[in-house]
């Protein structure tokens, strides 16, 4: 092989990546691939194949596909967290629910996936149960602190009625937006609202 074959090869080869653009590439294929099926339908064979990149490369991220599963989940409760912020630092729940709703439209599909197949594969379960878990400490705590400072009713069972918030919105958004078609999301929102504003204030 002459020297200017050689130099023409390894121009035209794919540029090495920046481990965390790879990692994201990864985590955006895995994404993709939960709005179209189901977990158990899903190898990192397919997923790879969405992203140019050679198999290998997966396993410099991730154990196998429950991992990537886990941090599918990671990374949209990040996402939810930060609308979630709006209401539980800033006190805004209009805006935090609305932020909820926006993520839910893009990211319905995929939750609504993951959810699914908690109910059959331990280690997904664990994983969304986590995340729908630090929400209700998240709920638990700001409620407990707005009760303290008289914004809100005395009467309500802390733990028990932030349980009940946060499962609501998990199976009520994966119902109306977790599916096609969604739902109408000012709908949505206004429903969420209406029944967060009544149990914490009455």
């Amino acid at each position: 092989m002459s020297i200017k074959s050689s130099k023409v090869q390894a121009t035209t080869r794919r540029p090495k990546h920046d481990p965390k653009e790879s990692e994201r590439e990864i985590l955006n294929a895995a994404e993709q691939l939960l709005r179209e099926r189901s977990f158990r339908d899903i190898n990192v064979d397919e997923v790879m194949r969405r992203t140019g990149l050679k198999r290998p490369a997966f396993y410099v991220h991730f154990r196998d596909r429950h991992d990537l599963a886990l941090r599918v989940v990671q990374h949209i409760g990040l996402e939810l967290f930060e609308m979630s912020n709006r209401w539980l630092e800033g006190d805004d729940m209009l805006g935090a629910l609305e932020g909820l709703v926006e993520v839910y439209q893009r990211q319905g599909s995929v939750l609504r996936s993951l959810a699914d197949a908690a109910g059959a594969d331990e280690r997904v379960e664990q994983a969304y149960r986590t995340l729908v878990q630090d929400f209700i400490t998240a709920t638990i705590r700001h409620i407990r602190e707005k009760q303290e400072n008289g914004y809100i009713n005395k009467a309500i069972n802390i733990e028990e009625t932030a349980r009940a918030l946060i499962w609501l919105n998990e199976r009520y958004l994966s119902e109306t937006l977790g599916r096609m078609p969604q739902a109408n999301p000012q709908d949505v929102v206004n429903v969420i609202y209406n029944i967060w504003k009544s149990a914490l204030y009455g």
